[in-house]
């Protein structure tokens, strides 16, 4: 069945119901979880009197989630609002906080673990064959023994123990909620290099590592980075070029702002409609085409939005490499026109 016949049911039959996050978006015809995206689900989750667990856009993408009836409780909340999901990044979101589920949707092997009682040649080969730095002990899908690693290895053999097993070499690891706030894990992450990631039903669903905290941090803010790059050129370009009179404009235009009295308190919209008046377009005295720079920035401006909302999903590739695009044309502007402020 689809999304939406997924929530019918569970609304019907008051049965918890298992499904995808990709589900959704494949209803809705769509590839990413947008804040638009996020905002549509909720909306559909509340009209069927239902809720998802974990939430439609705190979960991994392949994970698995559980939409549940809503229990009748009344709220004294409007009938037309609905429940947004929780923003708050957290260890959900990680492929690596899922590897329990990663072999499942075929995009990779799972968790991979050793036992006390492996021998150590054993673990070492799984380190090496896997390019692992680490590896869990565990006992079942629930019970942790702890942790090896070349760091445990190596110490313990130059203390002259004998290791024989996983057991002889072994280290203690920190276990987290896989609920927990991506910015307080993070400390945990930094401070003992990796952690180990418990599901709500007690499994142990993945370990995250300095590496996996590091590529999510640069898919989170290299976007930022970039976008306030591309608005410090733009207001390089635009620089003494114009009054303040100028720069304010007609009541009719639908985007509401602080009172302007100059660059810096213009939006990106309001960039991109100054340069798409040709009369002042023709005061940055810049021998390019104004309609491709036009249209290349309004790109910018709506991928802008989406950042700013918080895409659980990072940007597109296209979009990631539309914005360097647009950064080292601007930069090329600016330099070789050897603009300063």
């Amino acid at each position: 069945m689809n999304f939406k016949e997924t929530l019918e049911e569970v609304q019907r039959s008051k049965k918890a119901i298992k499904t995808y996050p990709y589900k959704a978006t494949q209803f809705l015809g769509v590839t990413r979880r947008g804040w638009r995206v996020i905002e549509t689900i909720d909306k559909m989750l509340e009209d069927h009197e239902v809720f998802s667990e974990p939430s439609f856009g705190s979960a991994w993408f392949y994970g698995e989630i559980e939409i549940k009836p809503k229990p009748k409780v009344s709220s004294g909340k409007n009938e037309n609002s609905y429940e947004e999901t929780d923003p708050t990044p957290r260890l959900s979101l990680l492929k690596a906080a899922n590897l329990n589920k990663v072999k499942e949707s075929g995009s990779g092997n799972g968790l991979i673990s050793v036992t006390r009682d492996t021998p150590l040649n054993e673990a070492i080969t799984l380190l090496i064959l896997n390019d692992f730095s680490q590896l869990p002990i565990l006992s079942g899908q629930r019970d942790v023994e702890g942790i090896i690693s070349w760091k445990s290895i190596g110490r313990a053999i130059s203390l002259g123990k004998n290791c024989l097993t996983v057991s002889d070499c072994k280290d203690e690891v920190i276990i987290l909620n896989y609920d927990e706030p991506l910015f307080s894990a993070v400390k945990f992450v930094l401070d003992k290099e990796f952690v180990l990631v418990r599901q709500k039903d007690k499994t142990i669903s993945g370990i995250v590592t300095v590496t996996d905290i590091g590529e999510q941090f640069i898919s989170m803010a290299e976007p930022f980075l970039i976008i306030e790059q591309i608005e410090n050129h733009i207001r390089k370009l635009l620089d003494k070029k114009f009054s303040p009179e100028e720069l304010i404009f007609p009541e009719s235009y639908d985007e509401k702002s602080k009172p302007i009295k100059n660059l810096s308190d213009l939006t990106f919209g309001q960039y991109v409609r100054l340069l798409e008046d040709p009369k002042k377009f023709e005061k940055l005295k810049l021998n390019i085409d104004r309609a491709i720079l036009v249209k290349q920035l309004e790109e910018v401006r709506k991928i802008r939005n989406d950042v700013m909302h918080f895409d659980p999903d990072g940007i597109t590739n296209e979009s990631l490499e539309l914005l360097r695009q647009t950064v080292a044309f601007l930069h090329t502007l600016t330099t070789t026109l050897n603009i300063k402020r």
